[in-house]
């Protein structure tokens, strides 16, 4: 069997690449380098560990910074209706709304970055996010506050999709999973870290809820300075590199300016701007990217939903700092969902390519059964114990938000290594698709979830949400698991005009 071929996933190689490098490179521990990296120090493959590194944890900054600043306000409902005049369940909008924007935006954000960088657009939204938190702290009615709380989540929404294709940049096949899987708990562990901080800062009478947004607008600015000093340009082309002296990459603004893309392919903005569909035509992306937006869809109401099912109008009458902590279960279920889904991976393709076999991405799709069940057995015992629980058993709900978030820990890594591993040079169309489904069904439940459990109790819609991605696993991701080789292999189901 040739190694090269083996080791090679998603897009078929022409067939002069057999003959061009004979010898393949690999890692220390013998591992094919999939891709192959260039001779060029200046190609992210082969940056320094640190360098990588350090990049890596700010790009992943960014899934954190973006739902962590939308619950820093959440526990504070009572407080915000109360400031502004309205009912509780209307001020959870605040922080629950803008989630439609991680959905759209990145449709303006990842084409603007394909033109100009990725770095420009990175620094440029950070900017954008870090006024928008202090116009909300600022904030004199309702509408002024859910109006710059949009705009953050625009600003945001930028490294939600740019920051899994940078780190896509810098890391080989046998690598991405424990990467991806870094920024993947970010972003599922971003609402309860944020929840726990905003519940102790508005508890506060000296700061109250506008200190949590003064607080954002802190940790924007600090993500900021980072993004500059640590990120460089990760679009790397081959060609134009081979052309530029060396004296010229070894300058401090190689390393902190801006490099502006050629646009090889002589596109119009036009074209550039229709790129980001590209992938809703194939079903190696959207089939999963969907399933995994039914398993995850409550994720928002659930932690807007806190405050009402936990705080001072509830039975168990907790204080701001108790809702707060409620978040806790989410953050211990994030990171122990972490500790085994981005090694697993890892040691999948790690075994395979040892082996000299043929690797298949499809093979990573049966670790989504064990985040599936986990899931279920999460919604399910949240909402039995919130509606038919004993008089002040906390725990028990709390235990199945635990169960839930670990099984979204799972399928997001697990979901996002394979897609990025099926189609490894559109890695940023790949992340616009998953973030649409994953924000756009986020983005309903918080709006009827909180009468409906007023109407019928918390058992019944639970029970429902859990049953949603249990019942169509089989039909969606049934084919992938068994079949999904040929699935991609037919390429897209059908093209789009340019």
């Amino acid at each position: 069997m040739d190694i090269k071929e083996s080791a090679v996933v998603g897009t078929p190689q022409p067939a002069s690449d057999k003959t061009e490098e004979p010898v393949l490179k690999c890692s220390k521990h013998g591992i094919v380098l999939v891709p192959q990296p260039s001779d060029d120090p200046e190609d992210p493959l082969n940056w320094s560990f640190a360098k990588k590194h350090a990049a890596m944890f700010v790009l992943a900054l960014e899934s954190l910074l973006v739902k962590f600043s939308a619950t820093l306000i959440a526990p504070g409902a009572h407080s915000l209706a109360a400031q502004f005049d309205t009912a509780a369940s209307k001020a959870t909008y605040i922080g629950s709304a803008p989630s439609i924007l991680y959905a759209v935006a990145p449709f303006f954000w990842i084409p603007l970055s394909h033109r100009i960088g990725r770095r420009p657009v990175l620094l440029m939204s950070q900017i954008i996010a870090l006024v928008a938190a202090i116009g909300v702290a600022r904030s004199e009615s309702y509408a002024q506050a859910l109006g710059c709380r949009m705009v953050m989540g625009f600003g945001g929404s930028a490294g939600l999709c740019i920051g899994p294709a940078a780190i896509s940049d810098m890391f080989f096949l046998h690598e991405k999973g424990s990467r991806m899987g870094i920024n993947s708990i970010l972003l599922v562990v971003a609402p309860y870290v944020g929840g726990v901080a905003g519940g102790s800062v508005q508890q506060n009478p000296k700061l109250g809820w506008r200190w949590s947004m003064y607080v954002s607008a802190i940790t924007y600015a600090v993500q900021l300075v980072g993004q500059f000093c640590l990120v460089p340009e990760t679009i790397y082309e081959r060609t134009v590199a081979a052309a530029e002296p060396a004296a010229a990459k070894t300058t401090v603004w190689r390393r902190l300016g801006f490099r502006t893309p050629t646009n090889p392919s002589g596109e119009t903005w036009l074209q550039t701007f229709r790129r980001p569909y590209a992938m809703f035509v194939y079903p190696a992306v959207v089939v999963p990217s969907f399933w995994v937006s039914t398993a995850v869809m409550t994720e928002v109401a659930n932690t807007a939903g806190f405050t009402l099912n936990f705080g001072v109008t509830s039975r168990f009458h907790f204080t701001t700092a108790q809702v707060g902590y409620c978040f806790v279960s989410g953050l211990i279920g994030a990171f122990a969902g972490e500790l085994l889904a981005g090694p697993l991976c890892d040691l999948l393709v790690k075994r395979t390519l040892k082996k000299e076999q043929a690797w298949r991405a499809e093979k990573l799709l049966k670790l989504n059964v064990t985040g599936l069940v986990t899931i279920v057995a999460g919604l399910l015992l949240y909402g039995i114990q919130l509606q038919g629980g004993r008089p002040g058993d906390w725990a028990s709900p709390l235990a199945g938000m635990l169960l839930f978030v670990f099984g979204q820990e799972i399928i997001v890594t697990v979901v996002m290594t394979y897609m990025t591993d099926c189609y490894p040079d559109q890695a940023a169309e790949v992340a616009i698709v998953f973030q649409f489904f994953f924000n756009l069904m986020c983005f309903h439940p918080p709006f009827y979830t909180p009468g409906w459990i007023a109407a019928a109790g918390a058992r019944t819609p639970y029970i429902v949400y859990a049953m949603i991605p249990l019942a169509v696993f089989p039909v969606l991701m049934g084919p992938f698991i068994w079949k999904g080789e040929q699935i991609r292999s037919q390429g897209a189901l059908f093209k789009l005009s340019r």
